[in-house]
Protein backbone atom coordinates (compact mmCIF):
# COMPACT_ATOMS: atom_id res chain seq x y z
CA UNK A 1 0.00 0.00 0.00
CA UNK A 2 2.84 2.18 0.39
CA UNK A 3 2.59 2.65 -3.60
CA UNK A 4 -0.60 4.90 -2.82
CA UNK A 5 1.31 7.02 0.08
CA UNK A 6 1.75 9.66 -2.29
CA UNK A 7 -1.73 10.13 -3.26
CA UNK A 8 -2.83 10.25 0.42
CA UNK A 9 -0.50 12.94 1.32
CA UNK A 10 -1.47 15.42 -1.77
CA UNK A 11 -4.04 17.47 -0.70
CA UNK A 12 -4.60 18.77 -4.58
CA UNK A 13 -8.30 17.04 -6.08
CA UNK A 14 -8.00 14.78 -8.82
CA UNK A 15 -10.18 14.35 -11.30
CA UNK A 16 -9.57 10.50 -12.36
CA UNK A 17 -10.94 9.58 -16.05
CA UNK A 18 -9.80 7.55 -18.77
CA UNK A 19 -9.06 8.98 -21.91
CA UNK A 20 -8.76 5.85 -24.15
CA UNK A 21 -12.09 3.60 -22.57
CA UNK A 22 -13.49 4.52 -26.04
CA UNK A 23 -16.55 5.16 -24.07
CA UNK A 24 -18.71 8.41 -25.04
CA UNK A 25 -20.20 8.17 -21.43
CA UNK A 26 -17.08 8.21 -19.84
CA UNK A 27 -15.84 11.74 -22.07
CA UNK A 28 -19.13 13.18 -21.75
CA UNK A 29 -19.18 13.12 -17.91
CA UNK A 30 -15.75 14.13 -17.36
CA UNK A 31 -16.49 17.46 -19.66
CA UNK A 32 -19.62 18.28 -17.38
CA UNK A 33 -17.73 17.80 -14.05
CA UNK A 34 -14.83 19.87 -15.56
CA UNK A 35 -17.47 22.77 -16.29
CA UNK A 36 -18.88 22.23 -12.54
CA UNK A 37 -15.34 22.36 -11.24
CA UNK A 38 -14.28 25.33 -13.03
CA UNK A 39 -17.97 27.04 -12.31
CA UNK A 40 -17.21 26.91 -8.88
CA UNK A 41 -13.69 27.93 -9.12
CA UNK A 42 -12.12 24.31 -7.90
CA UNK A 43 -8.56 24.13 -8.75
CA UNK A 44 -8.44 20.39 -10.17
CA UNK A 45 -5.99 18.15 -11.74
CA UNK A 46 -6.66 15.74 -14.71
CA UNK A 47 -5.05 11.84 -13.55
CA UNK A 48 -5.72 9.36 -17.08
CA UNK A 49 -6.12 5.86 -15.04
CA UNK A 50 -5.36 4.30 -18.48
CA UNK A 51 -1.69 5.43 -18.51
CA UNK A 52 -0.87 6.46 -14.67
CA UNK A 53 -0.49 2.66 -12.65
CA UNK A 54 -0.59 4.44 -9.40
CA UNK A 55 -4.03 5.96 -10.40
CA UNK A 56 -5.31 2.68 -11.81
CA UNK A 57 -4.26 0.78 -8.44
CA UNK A 58 -6.14 3.53 -6.34
CA UNK A 59 -9.37 3.50 -8.49
CA UNK A 60 -9.21 -0.45 -8.40
CA UNK A 61 -8.50 -0.65 -4.47
CA UNK A 62 -10.80 2.26 -3.54
CA UNK A 63 -13.58 2.68 -6.25
CA UNK A 64 -15.07 -0.32 -4.90
CA UNK A 65 -16.66 -0.81 -8.33
CA UNK A 66 -17.58 2.78 -9.17
CA UNK A 67 -17.62 3.77 -12.81
CA UNK A 68 -15.20 6.68 -13.55
CA UNK A 69 -14.86 9.81 -13.95
CA UNK A 70 -14.58 10.40 -10.14
CA UNK A 71 -13.14 12.97 -7.73
CA UNK A 72 -10.34 11.97 -5.57
CA UNK A 73 -8.94 14.00 -2.46
CA UNK A 74 -5.93 12.62 -0.45
CA UNK A 75 -6.10 9.33 -1.85
CA UNK A 76 -9.89 8.22 -1.19
CA UNK A 77 -12.85 9.06 -3.52
CA UNK A 78 -14.95 11.65 -2.29
CA UNK A 79 -17.35 11.90 -5.30
CA UNK A 80 -18.97 10.20 -8.67
CA UNK A 81 -20.26 11.18 -11.59
CA UNK A 82 -24.39 9.79 -11.50
CA UNK A 83 -27.09 10.73 -14.08
CA UNK A 84 -28.94 13.12 -11.96
CA UNK A 85 -25.87 15.07 -10.80
CA UNK A 86 -22.63 14.20 -8.53
CA UNK A 87 -23.05 11.98 -5.59
CA UNK A 88 -20.90 13.23 -2.93
CA UNK A 89 -19.33 11.11 -0.24
CA UNK A 90 -18.58 11.91 3.32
Amino acid sequence: MTDLMHWEEDPNLYLFTSLTAGSSHIVTATSRIETILKANGLPFKWVDTATDETAKKLYIRRGKGKKLPLLVKEGFVIAVHSPNFMDFHE
